[in-house]
């Protein structure tokens, strides 16, 4: 795919000086807000400014404007929580469109224009869009009782809920696709309403991360069926729960497992993999804005003679759910929408 890099690289440094700008130009506007607006509010503001070309520039980038669009239905749903009038979302974004078209060329911007205009319509549109983070999600008694004690501080009566099932004959895979998996979405969806703060989001899912480490005894158990699969997230990725999730079912289906975690530098990927000699890579990606860091790595690593050539490439996350076929346009070998299907998909691949 012939991506639109230059343009894409115009967006990024554009990051370091164009908050400021539309700022400036927001207070022209509206100058009460210039007087009543304090710091924090300001560098707030700006902040979403850059984030706002975080994602245009990757959408742009990988020629997938619904990547942006999906990122404006989960901003209007958040910001309408938290009671920011969306007239003022979308008079930010024609300022921010308003100054693109000023430094951008005629041909550039006819990239740029359909995606922000559709943008602005979606904002004013009176139509609830849910974006896929914030659909409905309907817990079982069970996922409820879990999410419950997480939100009430109990990490240990979670804990021991879990315990409980397992040790009377609850398979693993049932407490991640029934309690871990459902109530992470829960938890997502519960933050972005602003029902939850963002430490209780943290907690929750740093307490859900505890109870998994719990259950490793019981999760080896399988045929081994010497085969060999690494997890990684790309360098920037911080968000890990769902790269560990799918090394658990690897494990638990007699894989040998290797866990990199998150924010792994492709220079550290690419030696570990020169090693190890496993027979799949799993990159997990949950910010749309690390999709172009997914298709550096994985160009690097086919392109290394340290890394055997038969070595399968899978990818999973939130962009790759949200664009079909992006997943080949980045050079993966395959895509799975979870840990379940990730290691059929890896089965399938790596087959002799």
């Amino acid at each position: 795919m012939k991506k639109n890099n230059a343009l894409n690289e115009k967006l990024v440094d554009l990051k370091s000086s164009l908050p400021a700008m539309i700022l400036a130009d927001h207070f022209i506007m509206r100058p009460d807000m210039a007087e009543r607006y304090t710091k924090h509010q300001k560098d707030n503001f700006q902040k979403d400014v850059a984030w706002i070309l975080s994602f245009l520039s990757e959408a742009v980038w990988a020629k997938q404007p619904v990547l942006f669009e999906e990122f404006i239905a989960w901003l209007k749903t958040f910001l309408s929580s938290v009671r920011v009038p969306m007239k003022d979302v979308a008079e930010s974004i024609e300022l921010i469109q308003r100054r693109i078209n000023e430094i951008c060329t005629a041909e550039e911007n006819d990239i740029i224009n359909p995606i922000l205009s559709k943008a602005i319509r979606i904002i004013l549109s009176d139509e609830q869009i849910v974006s896929i983070p914030a659909m409905d999600n309907h817990l079982s008694p069970l996922a409820q009782e879990y999410l419950d004690n997480l939100l009430k501080g109990n990490r240990n009566s979670a804990l021991n809920l879990v315990l409980d099932k397992v040790k009377t004959g609850s398979h693993v895979k049932e407490m991640y696709l029934e309690i871990f998996q459902p109530v992470q979405y829960e938890i997502g969806r519960l933050w972005q309403t602003n029902k939850i703060s963002v430490a209780q989001e943290h907690y929750c899912t740093g307490a859900t991360q505890l109870v998994m480490s719990q259950l490793y005894p019981y999760l080896f158990t399988g045929v081994r069926k010497e085969r060999k699969m690494v997890t990684t997230c790309v360098s920037g990725e911080l968000h890990e729960m769902g790269a560990r999730m799918v090394t658990d079912f690897f494990e638990m289906q007699g894989w040998d497992t290797y866990y990199l975690g998150a924010n792994m530098p492709i220079e550290g990927v690419i030696n570990f993999l020169s090693e190890t000699k496993p027979e799949c890579l799993a990159i997990s990606a949950t910010m749309t804005f690390h999709v172009s860091a997914v298709e550096e790595m994985i160009r690097m690593i086919k392109s290394s003679p340290a890394v055997s050539a038969d070595l399968k490439i899978i990818v999973g996350g939130y962009p790759f759910k949200v664009a079909g076929g992006l997943w080949k346009n980045i050079g993966a070998d395959g895509y799975a929408p979870s840990a379940e299907e990730a290691v059929d998909l890896a089965d399938k691949l790596t087959a002799a």
